[in-house]
């Protein structure tokens, strides 16, 4: 409950005990002026039975008119079963009870969610009991299209990877009390690439969208189609008979792969797919490893030309990439040898195109491998424990570059729930700011979820302790993996970003609305948002109408080297 919010029910309070008392006519006006003015609802039982007094936010929300026979503000209860219920909860609730939440269709046929709360005033002896309402119904959309976007891929609509793994352990649990088998495959569209080189995104999305839909209709109702990869689709066959059945199914995918592609920057290609089989039982007994499996068997398959199946072969699918020992080896030399740097990609404001800050991002260049992607080492050195060193070398590297910027510049710097949980992340961020002689409010903290938060109360502890440094907190990636309300809600950041799979899909009707109201949700709590990933205008000015402030992607500049930060910075700012 805000401060404003309790001392406009004490003035109600009052209101109320001393209605009839002439003395106290202004103290009446001015809390009805607080009052008014408030955006949460405000219910208070009244001393005479049968009637309530109801703020202006509170008539709205009840659909309640103007009662020419009662004072201003009051109503009769009679006749209005939702504000009879509302004053009945309040006056069997005893202090300190969590209400439930209001939920319910109203006249105009829109869903509404109200929070509950109760408060008990004491008034020259009198206890005045009421309810506040804070209008909820916005959050709770955003949650419920937050959820569904873990279980369905904005673009496509078809499922997650998350919904896949449980619908495949499923089926393997299964297939041990039925005999029948289960079977995994990977779906690469073979012109992706080609088309999203030549004619952009746009062109690109409208052939996932057709492949989608070309391969979904033969589906069959107790399997699942899901969307796993940019360009990649993954089917989990189950209850199958035989051998026979199976090579049906799969050249019936390969058949529906084959297409013509129309979109509206012109053209017909004709379009193919690569499919690759992992058996349950036969290729691997978990979700994951025939996932594995099943695309490196895609892979080969569009290696070897497309438009054609491969089975999962242990031989062929046998990648080159070292084991996990050997690169927890390279991982540990490459910090030795001073093979990681570090790049910086800017934050902007969308109203001036500006520079604020920049992302710290880590780089790994092997000596024979090349670039390496963090993709790949990072969940690597998190297993292996070495994610302390690296996070130690990026949080010093990154404080010692941001000293020789522009006093107005600050740094973001990612740290993994991982490195946040298990090491003395407060004592390892003031060293690193005493080395480089740089003050808390140049750095931001980026936490980025690579697994579930076991403990969210240790978590909670060791962000307020970073913040009580004056270091700000960034809440990474939002809206996919494991981020969520609950984290934002529950946790003190003071910026969050919305991870680019959202800001790519902006066109789509349901990820716009998804934007837009966990920006304005963002609004009401103080907490700024940055868009990830920004490729085009369309895309930044769709954000800025939207009212995101900040954004960072290619558009306004790609990862540079240190040194090419501070002219940059001088030019844009």
């Amino acid at each position: 409950m805000t401060l404003a919010v309790a001392i406009a029910f004490a003035f109600a309070a009052a209101v109320l005990f001393f209605y009839n008392a002439r003395v106290l006519a202004g103290l009446k006006r001015d809390a009805r002026s607080i009052l008014g003015g408030l955006s949460d609802g405000i219910v208070i039982v009244s001393e005479k039975p049968g009637r309530a007094y109801c703020n202006e936010a509170a008539e709205t929300m009840l659909g309640l008119a103007p009662e020419p026979d009662m004072p201003p503000g009051y109503h009769a209860i009679t006749g209005h079963p939702l504000l009879a219920e509302l004053c009945a909860t309040a006056t069997e609730a005893r202090r300190g009870d969590a209400l439930p939440p209001v939920e319910l269709v109203d006249a105009g046929g829109r869903f509404r969610s109200w929070r509950q709360s109760l408060i008990h005033a004491q008034v020259g002896g009198t206890t005045v009991v009421g309810l506040v309402l804070q209008d909820r119904t916005e959050i709770h959309t955003l949650s419920h299209l937050l959820e569904e976007s873990r279980r369905r891929d904005p673009l496509t609509g078809l499922a997650t990877p998350e919904m896949l793994h449980d619908r495949t352990a499923q089926a393997i649990e299964a297939s041990a009390r039925t005999r029948l088998g289960v079977a995994l495959l990977v779906v690469e569209v073979d012109q992706f690439d080609a088309i999203f080189e030549e004619r952009g995104w746009a062109a690109a999305s409208e052939l996932l969208i057709q492949a989608a839909m070309q391969v979904s209709v033969s589906v069959r109702a107790m399997d699942l189609m899901a969307r796993v990869g940019q360009s990649r689709f993954a089917i989990v066959l189950t209850a199958l008979g035989d051998s026979v059945s199976l090579a049906a199914a799969v050249d019936r995918y390969l058949a529906a792969m084959r297409f013509l592609f129309t979109s509206e920057s012109g053209g017909r290609v004709p379009i193919t797919g690569s499919i690759g089989v992992a058996r349950a039982g036969i290729d691997g007994s978990t979700s994951l490893r025939l996932l594995e499996r099943a695309t490196s068997a895609a892979l080969r398959a569009r290696a070897e030309g497309g438009d054609r199946i491969r089975f999962h072969d242990a031989d062929a699918d046998a990648g080159p990439a070292p084991e996990e020992e050997s690169l927890v080896a390279e991982i540990r030399q490459g910090l030795e040898h001073h093979q990681f740097t570090m790049r910086y990609q800017p934050i902007v404001s969308l109203k001036t195109r500006r520079p604020v800050g920049y992302e710290a991002l880590l780089r790994w260049r092997h000596p024979i491998r090349g670039e390496v992607s963090p993709g790949e080492f990072i969940p690597v050195a998190e297993r292996s424990g070495l994610i302390h060193e690296l996070g130690d070398f990026a949080l010093r590297r990154a404080c010692l570059d941001a000293g020789r910027w522009p006093p107005a510049i600050q740094v973001s710097i990612n740290m993994s729930v991982v490195e946040l949980m298990e090491s003395s992340a407060p004592r390892r961020i003031v060293a690193a700011l005493a080395a480089a002689e740089l003050a808390p409010h140049r750095i931001r903290i980026e936490i980025t979820e690579t697994a579930r938060i076991a403990d969210l109360g240790r978590l909670r502890h060791v962000v307020d302790e970073i913040r009580a440094l004056g270091v700000t907190v960034a809440l990474d990636d939002f809206g996919t993996g494991h981020s969520s309300l609950t984290h934002l809600q529950s946790l003190s950041f003071d910026s969050l970003k919305i991870d680019h799979r959202f800001v790519r899909d902006i066109a789509t009707p349901r990820t716009a609305s998804m934007i837009r109201m966990l920006v304005t949700y963002a609004r009401q709590i103080g907490v700024m948002v940055v868009a990830e990933g920004v490729e085009t205008e369309e895309q930044a000015t769709l954000l800025a109408q939207m009212g995101c402030t900040h954004a960072q992607g290619w558009l306004f500049g790609r990862p540079m080297l240190a040194e090419d930060v501070t002219g940059w910075a001088t030019v844009a700012g």
